[in-house]
């Protein structure tokens, strides 16, 4: 009786084999086929990567160049203020002169 099965079952223990052959066979070619989209989605991930970087580096260098232009900017605002704050001074030093000289010239006068 065992001999029976065993006879039975042999067909479906080979074909069972096979199948299990024919799945390694496509797990091994599906691993060599995603491997390949694997690598080229790095790739495409390092370029990405890259370009962001280059963008990056180079909003920095115009960030530091408008930053720069604005420096020299402010300078030469606050060098023209202290030149307007410079001329008004000596323009009450004048007034005030001569308002001393006007009365120094006229002090001998008396008010009505």
């Amino acid at each position: 009786m065992y001999i029976f099965f065993a006879q039975k079952l042999e067909h479906l223990l080979q074909e069972f084999r096979s199948l299990q052959d024919t799945l390694a066979e496509t797990k091994e070619r599906y691993k060599q086929g995603s491997g390949g989209i694997t690598e080229e989605l790095e790739s495409v991930k390092a370029q990405m990567d890259e370009r962001g970087t280059n963008m990056t580096d180079a909003a920095l260098t115009r960030l530091k160049q408008e930053v720069q232009q604005m420096d020299v900017r402010i300078g030469v605002v606050e060098h023209s203020l202290l030149l307007a704050k410079i001329r008004d001074r000596s323009a009450i030093r004048e007034d005030m002169q001569a308002s001393v000289t006007h009365a120094a010239t006229f002090g001998d006068l008396k008010p009505f």
